[in-house]
């Protein structure tokens, strides 16, 4: 996670999918969501040197195909949306290398570029800024095939202009083992933690913060197979806790070439 690449251009692909249902106080079973997430960005690694790390600059947009549903009192949910997401610029990516540990920060943007309606259920964009500042920490034993990283992050909203409503600061925290049995294929172990930590703000805003956490399998593969570098990561994680959020599992398959 925290190892510079090579320096070039690194276009990638993500395909997220979402089966959840609602977990918190007085909440029923029959509130649930699915979700397809459609991710795609680019990263470049330049060899320039900045506070003695690597440089490199990236950005990715999102497309959302969801929808949520209820069938019990007071609940009375159906909706759906298809349209594009939002967009995230990272305009300062960092790696530092200190023999087997690597480090890496980089700080996000993600602007209100998808679809929004005022009142709507669902929605594929957020219609605020947030900024997101992220560590990543990677120690990385060759010899042995074994990578353990850590990604710790802290996501500043801001408030949305439609509705004057503030969605409160996240903390979120991303982990891997990944165990390599050649230079082209590897499992891992994935997880992450979530939590909003301060409230939401304006008219209406529940006294409540929300957290979950996820575990699972992980499938890693390099190659060389179709002319240019790849790279194919595969996983499962399944969320064991859940407040006041969706619980569910997702699976993602993410493709990555450099050029």
């Amino acid at each position: 996670m925290a190892v510079a690449p090579q320096k070039g251009l690194y276009v990638y692909g993500t395909a997220y999918s979402y089966q959840a249902k609602l977990k918190g106080p007085a909440v029923p079973d029959t509130v649930s969501a699915s979700a397809m997430l459609y991710l795609g960005g680019f990263q470049y690694v330049t060899d320039y040197k900045f506070l003695g790390a690597t440089y490199a600059f990236g950005s990715y947009t999102t497309f959302l195909d969801a929808n949520t549903g209820a069938k019990a009192p007071p609940f009375d949910l159906d909706a759906s949306v298809s349209n594009r997401g939002d967009t995230s610029i990272s305009p300062l990516v960092l790696y530092w290398a200190f023999g087997n540990f690597y480090v890496s920060a980089y700080q996000s943007i993600i602007m209100p570029t998808g679809a929004y309606r005022d009142g709507a259920a669902l929605n594929s964009s957020r219609n605020y800024f947030s900024f997101d500042s992220v560590v990543a920490m990677t120690w990385l034993d060759q010899k042995q095939g074994y990578e353990i990283s850590l990604v710790p992050g802290i996501m500043f909203n801001t408030e949305n202009p439609s509705t004057h409503y503030r969605t409160g600061n996240e903390f979120h925290l991303d982990g891997m083992l990944n165990k390599y049995f050649s230079q082209s294929f590897a499992v891992g172990l994935h997880g992450y933690f979530y939590s909003q930590f301060t409230d939401d703000s304006g008219a209406g805003a529940p006294d409540i913060q929300s957290s979950s956490a996820g575990i699972g399998p992980a499938l890693l593969w390099n190659t060389t197979s179709i002319g240019v570098p790849g790279k194919i990561v595969g996983k499962w994680l399944h969320e064991i806790d859940a407040t006041n959020r969706f619980q569910g599992d997702i699976l993602s398959v993410t493709a990555a070439l450099k050029f």
